[in-house]
């Protein structure tokens, strides 16, 4: 199926002839109907477990758990991804991630045996949005949070939303605290007072705007930060979940088990987390009673969504997932099956539970036919309307759920695809091509793989998947011809010292990828010592996210951090060309503002001096310059460094006497 776009739609509805064939809801209308408002609250991280009405005991959630006694609870819902920006993707365009190439969340970037498929890092502004559709149906639109769909110009004020509170290209906020800043990355969200934590001050502001268009139909899509890293939750709240932690009774199960190379959390007492949790629960209750109070709930949708799995197995694995297997980053159910909740006044059964597989492609088409909005297949091609569930059906015409995930998640889970038709589902791992099979209704933690006893049914399923991704056009990842299995990489043959790191092959030729909250250093002994000049030419590419993008040249008379001069870049909360001298935690330091977009392959050029101590760096035509404070009396050593990141580097040119 050819990729639609909102130019193709347009043509469809006739707009290139005569304004009378188009229909009149596209044209914005100022005067109040008894339109349906909506509320679309998006969650950021957070498990099918998190929440009491899911099962959790040690998370408190009342005000979700009321929500879904007035609404519908669907127990078998997914996101498109196990990651958050295809999700999100999804959810606004109606389209899988596979058909629009956005499979990976934007700025990521880890190779190993296979190099990720190629993807776009923007929701094209070409996709005619869900919120575009609502706007050009008179409401009134607003979002709040987390966006993560792209740098400018494609921010939600470019993709039909009237407002935008917070919305940015970052994946996490710097702080959840005011001021919300992190060295020289902030939110940009102003105003606010000491103490303010994000969540609450996110609801306060979707507050606002319900105050005023609480007279016209509306659209707030409300989507918190929280509950993604950094873990961060008030002071007492996390006093109060540490007090319930430690008087909980001994656990059955261990606290954590091994998922692939990784560890799983096996249960949930991490309090921060739980206190994250809880301000986002409270964030619900706020958001019904306003609209309780303006006297709009009974006329309101409210839909209730995470956009992937809860964090178990990486960045301090601060919840579990269990029953489910795995979590964020994974095509296990840990990573992709969310609580999600919908209350449609005077229509859904309260506290009704349906246990349909649906997927965040459908909330489109869901909320267009909700709204008495035209459907618009040629667009939201991927979803199906969930209207008749809501209304009661049992079932919905679809043959199968599918995903593409090709590329190495930072929570251990590695390039695959899968598909759900029915009450089987399909894995398959692109690395080797092996394929698992499960019956998610007798065993939805996935422990007992049945592609073997069941070779009809996996080869139906997995004849359905590469279907699936011919018709998408899906890309697929490539072999790395850097990748030594026996060697894991290319650390072994071609670095002298790693230290706090691994290396693997990229696309620019080497991946440096820190251990969690380390300097990570890979260097090579020069044959013979440059004691006069030397000069350095190479290419650098940051791929972590957010205040994590960094990546350093090092060179020095010898091998600990205090002997190496490094040279490159901050891209994440400070965005400077730097030369640091000495260790991360206090070196002396040079440095240059950087405006480009930190996604970029930076071309660098270092030259130095060794008889007069000076160091010059050029990048992209900007040129610094630092004198050292000790004396180099040669150049032995050379190699990357990074802190607590993930970078690409290109083979060092390297010359000098």
């Amino acid at each position: 199926m050819p990729r639609y776009t909102r130019r193709d739609f347009l043509k469809v509805m006739g707009a290139g002839t005569a304004a009378l064939t188009v229909p009149a809801w596209l044209y914005a209308a100022d005067a109040h109907t008894e339109k349906l408002n909506f509320v679309f609250i998006l969650i950021d991280d957070m498990g099918w477990m998190d929440a009491g009405c899911y099962g959790s005991t040690f998370y408190e959630t009342p005000n979700i758990n009321r929500l879904a006694n007035e609404g519908v609870r669907f127990t078998d819902a997914y996101a498109a991804c196990p990651v958050c920006s295809p999700t999100r993707a999804s959810i606004l365009s109606g389209k899988y991630p596979a058909r629009i190439n956005l499979t990976n969340f934007i700025g990521g970037y880890r190779p190993g045996k296979l190099i990720p498929a190629e993807h776009i890092r923007q929701l094209p502004l070409e996709e005619l949005t869900m919120a575009e559709a609502f706007k050009k149906a008179g409401y009134a639109t607003c979002f709040v949070g987390k966006w993560h769909l792209g740098q400018e110009p494609y921010y939600p004020e470019h993709q039909g939303f009237d407002i935008n509170i917070a919305g940015s290209y970052r994946g996490q906020p710097p702080s959840y605290f005011y001021p919300y800043e992190r060295g020289d990355n902030s939110l940009n969200l102003p105003g606010g007072k000491e103490g303010e934590y994000l969540t609450d001050r996110l609801t306060g502001e979707s507050l606002k705007f319900l105050d005023a268009n609480k007279d016209k139909p509306f659209l707030l899509y409300l989507s918190h930060y929280a509950v993604h890293t950094p873990l961060q939750s008030k002071e007492d709240l996390t006093d109060k979940y540490k007090t319930k932690a430690e008087n909980l009774p001994p656990h059955e199960r261990p606290r954590f088990l091994p998922e692939g190379k990784r560890q799983a959390r096996q249960v949930q007492d991490h309090p921060v987390y739980a206190g994250m949790v809880q301000s986002v629960d409270e964030s619900v209750g706020r958001v019904m009673k306003k609209l309780d109070e303006l006297g709009v709930a009974n006329n309101t949708a409210i839909i209730f969504m995470s956009d992937n799995g809860g964090l178990s197995t990486s960045e301090g694995s601060p919840t579990s997932n269990v029953p489910l297997r795995a979590g964020k980053g994974w095509l296990y159910e840990g990573g992709i099956r969310e609580p999600m909740i919908i209350k449609w006044p005077g229509v859904s059964k309260p506290g009704s539970i349906c246990s349909e597989p649906v997927t965040s492609t459908d909330f489109y088409p869901t909320m267009l036919e909700m709204a008495g909005i035209p459907l618009m297949p040629v667009q939201h091609c991927d979803g199906v309307s969930l209207v008749p569930m809501l209304k009661g059906a049992k079932s919905l015409d679809r043959k199968a759920i599918f995903w593409h995930y090709p590329h190495y998640g930072n929570q251990g889970g590695s390039p695959s695809g899968a598909v759900r038709a029915g009450d089987y589902k399909l894995i398959e791992w692109y690395e080797d091509g092996h394929v698992e099979l499960y019956n998610l209704r007798k065993d939805i933690g996935e422990k007992n793989d049945l592609a073997a006893e069941m070779p009809e049914k996996t080869a139906q399923l997995r004849e359905m998947l590469h279907d699936w991704r011919k018709e998408v056009d899906a890309l697929m990842p490539t072999p790395n011809p850097r990748y030594d299995n026996k060697k894991k990489g290319t650390k072994d043959g071609e670095f002298d010292l790693l230290r706090n790191a691994a290396v693997d092959g990229s696309v620019l030729g080497y991946t440096l990828r820190a251990h969690w909250k380390k300097t990570g250093v890979a260097l090579k002994k020069i044959k013979k010592a440059l004691k006069k000049r030397a000069t350095f030419k190479f290419k650098l590419q940051t791929t972590a996210q957010d205040a994590t993008r960094n990546g350093f040249l090092a060179f020095g008379n010898g091998t600990e951090d205090k002997d190496l001069v490094k040279c490159g870049m901050y891209l994440g909360g400070w965005r400077y060309y730097a030369i640091l001298d000495g260790p991360f935690e206090n070196p002396k330091m040079k440095t240059c503002k950087l405006e480009l977009d930190p996604m970029r392959v930076f071309d660098i050029e270092v030259t130095f001096d060794v008889q007069n101590g000076t160091v010059e760096m050029t990048a992209d035509g900007n040129t610094i310059n630092m004198t050292l404070d000790r004396d180099i009396d040669a150049v032995t050593h050379f190699g990357y460094c990074t802190l607590n990141a993930l970078t690409n580097f290109s083979p060092v040119e390297i010359s000098g006497e």
